[in-house]
Formats: C-alpha cells, sequence, structure tokens
C-alpha cells in the first residue's frame, strides 16, 4: 500500500511514518517506480508504534523491542514505575496549591520558603478510596515523532528562484562593472557558473545561517535533526541529491521529469529525497512581512542590477573631450557592444589598423578605411564639440559601405560623456532608437540627450539600405553618392 494509504488506515500522519522509518522501526519494500510499498506487516508493526509511543514508551526502548534486546514487561514496569513518580508528583503539587489557596496569601505577603519545602517532599500518598484521575484523555503520538518537513511548493519554489536569478543578477553586475557587456554573455556559460557557484555557496550559508537569503525573505529555515546548523558536507550532499532529484542533473526530457516528481511530493505533502535527514520549518506566511518583503528585495537586486548595467554603459571619460579621450571613449564602447573590426581610432582621432594576431589574419568586415573615412572634430577651447564623417563617391562599380554602426558608437562616446547625461539606460535610450529606425536612404535629423545628429545623403543610381549599411550601385558607370553625418552638442 503507499503512504497515503498506509495513513488513512492507521491514522498515523504521513510526517510520522516517514520518522519512523528514518528511526529504523519500519522498513517498506520498493515499488519499481522508486515509491513506498508497505504491507500488512509493515502496519501491524506501526501500530504497536502507536500504542507504545502514546503510552510513552520511548523511542530507544521502541527499537530495543524491535530487536529484541529488550522485553515488553521490561519496558511497561519501566513506564508504569516512571507514571507512579509522575502520579505523585502531581499530587504533591495539587495539595501545595491547594494549601496555598486557603491560606489566603497574596503575592506581596507570599512567603514561598514553607511551600518550596512542601513541593521537594517524598510523594504524597492517596487516600483510601480517593480518585485521582477524571476521565483522562488518552495522550497523542509526541510531536517530536515527526521531523518538520515543510512542503509547500509556492514558497520554495520562490526561495529556490529568488536565490539562483539573485546569483545571476550579481554574476552580471559584476561583468558589467568589469567593462563587459551583459548582453554578449553566453547564457549556457552563465548558467552553468551559477548552478558551479550555488552548489558551494549554499552549504556555507546553510552552515552559517540555517538559511539562504530567498529562505530567510519567506520565512523558510533547514536544520539538521538535532535542530543545530548543518555540516558544511550536509549541506554539499544535500544539494547534489537536489540537483539529481529536483533538476535531473540538467539533462532534457529527464529533467522535466523530475521536476514533475518534485512537484507532485509537494502536492502530496510528501519530503523531498534531499530533506529526509533535515527539518525543513516554515514560519507562519505573513503576507505583510513575507510577500511585501519579497517583492521589495527582488526590485531592490533588479533595480542594483540595471544600475551596474547602466553605468557600465557609460564611456569612461566624462565632461568635455579632448579628441584623444574621446577615441578612448570610442574605441571602448565599440569594443563594448562588440563591434566586429579591426580598426580603431588612435590618439590623434585617425583610423589605425590592428595588427594581425600571431598565425593569424584579421577579416576587414567594415569595407575598408582610408583617409576619407576620418572623423572630423569640431573643437572649442580643446574640447570635442562635433564629430563629422563625409564620404562621396561617383562612376564606381563598388558597393559603398557607410558606418551605421560607427556612427551610433561615435555619438555613444560624445553625448553620454557629457556630465548631465542621465545614469539610467532607459533615460538616454531614445535618441538611438530612434537611430535604428531613421530614414538613412533620405537623411534625417535627430535631437537627444543635449545633442543633434543629422545625416544627408545625396544619390544617383544606387539603391541604399540602412539595414544593411550598404549603398549599392544600380548602374555601374554612371552613378553618385554622398554621404555627410554630424554628431553635434547643443548649448
Amino acid at each position: 500500500m503507499t503512504s497515503k494509504e498506509m495513513e488513512a488506515r492507521s491514522g498515523v500522519p504521513r510526517a510520522n511514518i516517514r520518522y519512523y522509518e528514518s528511526e529504523g522501526l519500519l522498513t517498506p519494500a520498493r515499488a519499481g517506480n522508486g515509491y513506498r510499498d508497505y504491507s500488512e506487516a509493515d502496519l501491524a508493526v506501526l501500530e504497536k508504534i502507536k500504542l507504545l509511543r502514546r503510552l510513552g514508551v520511548p523511542m530507544e526502548e521502541l527499537k530495543e523491542l524491535r530487536r529484541g534486546s529488550r522485553s515488553l514487561p521490561e519496558a511497561l514496569d519501566r513506564r508504569l514505575a516512571e507514571l507512579d513518580g509522575e502520579r505523585g508528583t502531581l499530587e504533591r503539587v495539587e495539595q501545595v496549591c491547594g494549601e496555598l489557596r486557603r491560606s489566603g496569601e497574596s503575592f506581596e505577603t507570599l512567603d514561598p520558603g514553607a511551600y518550596l519545602l512542601a513541593l521537594d517532599a517524598p510523594a504524597l500518598p492517596a487516600a483510601d478510596g480517593e480518585v485521582w484521575w477524571k476521565a483522562p484523555s488518552a495522550p497523542a503520538l509526541p510531536e517530536t515523532d515527526a521531523l518538520p518537513v515543510y512542503t509547500g511548493l509556492t514558497r520554495r519554489l520562490l526561495a529556490r528562484l529568488f536565490d539562483e536569478y539573485g546569483l545571476l543578477l550579481l554574476l552580471l553586475a559584476v561583468a558589467a562593472l568589469m567593462g563587459h557587456n551583459p548582453a554578449l554573455a553566453s547564457g549556457l556559460a552563465l548558467q552553468i557558473a551559477v548552478h558551479v557557484i550555488w552548489l558551494f555557496l549554499e552549504p556555507l550559508l546553510l552552515r552559517l545561517l540555517g538559511t539562504t537569503p530567498g529562505k530567510a525573505l519567506l520565512g523558510l529555515r533547514i536544520t539538521g535533526r538535532d535542530g543545530e546548523k548543518l555540516t558544511y558536507s550536509e549541506g554539499f550532499t544535500r544539494h547534489l541529491l537536489l540537483l539529481w532529484h529536483g533538476e535531473g542533473a540538467f539533462i532534457p526530457i529527464w529533467s522535466w521529469i523530475q521536476m514533475f516528481r518534485t512537484a507532485n511530493r509537494c502536492w502530496n505533502d510528501e519530503p523531498q529525497p534531499w530533506d529526509t535527514d533535515t527539518a525543513y520549518t516554515a514560519a507562519p506566511f505573513r503576507p505583510l512581512r513575507h510577500a511585501a518583503g519579497f517583492v521589495l528585495a527582488s526590485v531592490l537586486v533588479l533595480a542594483c542590477a540595471e544600475a551596474a548595467n547602466s553605468y557600465s554603459q557609460l564611456p569612461p571619460n566624462r565632461g568635455p573631450l579632448t579628441v584623444a579621450e574621446f577615441a578612448e571613449n570610442y574605441n571602448r564602447q565599440a569594443a563594448y557592444i562588440g563591434q566586429s573590426s579591426i580598426w580603431r581610432l588612435d590618439e590623434a582621432g585617425l583610423w589605425e589598423r590592428l595588427p594581425n594576431p600571431p598565425g593569424g589574419v584579421m577579416i576587414d568586415l567594415s569595407g575598408g578605411r582610408s583617409e576619407d573615412d576620418n572623423f572630423r572634430y569640431t573643437l572649442e577651447n580643446g574640447a570635442v564639440r562635433a564629430v563629422t564623417l563625409e564620404r562621396s563617391v561617383e562612376n564606381t562599380e563598388d558597393w559603398v559601405w557607410f558606418p551605421v554602426d560607427s556612427i551610433t558608437t561615435a555619438a555613444t562616446a560624445l553625448i553620454w560623456a557629457q556630465e548631465d547625461v542621465p545614469l539610467w539606460t532607459f533615460g538616454r535610450k531614445a535618441l538611438f532608437s530612434d537611430l535604428a529606425n531613421a530614414d538613412w536612404e533620405n537623411g534625417f535629423t535627430l535631437r537627444g540627450n543635449g545633442a543633434v545628429v543629422t545625416w544627408e545623403v545625396e544619390s544617383r543610381n544606387f539603391h541604399i539600405s540602412g539595414d544593411s549599411g550598404l549603398a549599392i550601385p544600380n548602374d555601374k558607370e554612371n552613378n553618385f553618392f554622398s554621404l555627410r553625418c554630424t554628431i553635434a552638442l547643443e548649448g
């Protein structure tokens, strides 16, 4: 029979049944699917355990009875002697309480000395014919006969998601502050990094705190059977079991099967395989404390991650820029967005070709560079106020590349360097969203963030594609193409 059927027939909660099994008092067989398969003999043993535990026989003596190293009469004689002592103690308490009540003492005038001596006196014999009990209720199974195992799926899942995604955002924020674009990071590599770090970090948190940030926010705590914090090795083993039984070691299809089984165990109020030797406790759910705290903490983590991401997108030099500082800003912004080019700006703001790596040749995907492709700089008191790019060709058979990416990168290098530019990305994205949707074929003028971007184009017998950054000649003998782009600060 299943755990649910065992509970229904015996009246013993499944948490108690699992506890007795963990103590070696029950040894059910396992079905082909791995679930417990209790027999009628297991049911008979459980009913014996239920009776003797309600009579107050200690667990250690039950184990001895089960092993045959102690007889039932011996265990009952010891329990009867213990009950005689308890009864005598209760009678003594009753007599002293009655005498104190009849004395008419107040708290202020009470002299406790004589009464304390009476409490410590030998047990008082009962009067002839006195009835010392009045229909006492049968004692229930001791609360200590079950490890607390919280099985609520929602709180457990939210706690784990907070921990893992919080760690993911932390890694992204650190990468951003180190100059790496989070948008270019490998999703698979990040997931592997999160799980490897968490494999070692969660056991440490459980060892030190008995909880994790996500669990603490939702009132969850994990300890050992004795109520003490888990050792690091216990926490590490627990995490490995969770990875296999809870997440299927991320093996396709198998992971979905394991996650379904995990959810099913929660729905059936069964402990997870990684929690069988731990006490998983949950404080009573308080919406204001737990739900609101969880939401606020999540918003705070997201805000901090976005702040790091926004700050990392700003160029290294801020305020009025020299040409060399603009060039440094441009090269950094190009690298940040992963612009594939073998060209960079030198300190004079002119294009220079990067050397080929040892044993290889870098392919130029930019359409080539020449002196005609260099930026022109408008200076005011030594600071760059405008950056201009001009190019013109005629009667050419070649496709003409016009540097859409270079223009956008130059705009971020100059405009985002201004001291009054907003920190948050959403406060400075509008201009560049407009650039992405601009009319590259006919020209445009865009304003935003204290700057203006002007694109002027003239062409004859050319097809212009802003998406690909190409101008393609329709007539190879009679054509003309000219462009002029200016990025200028206002004010």
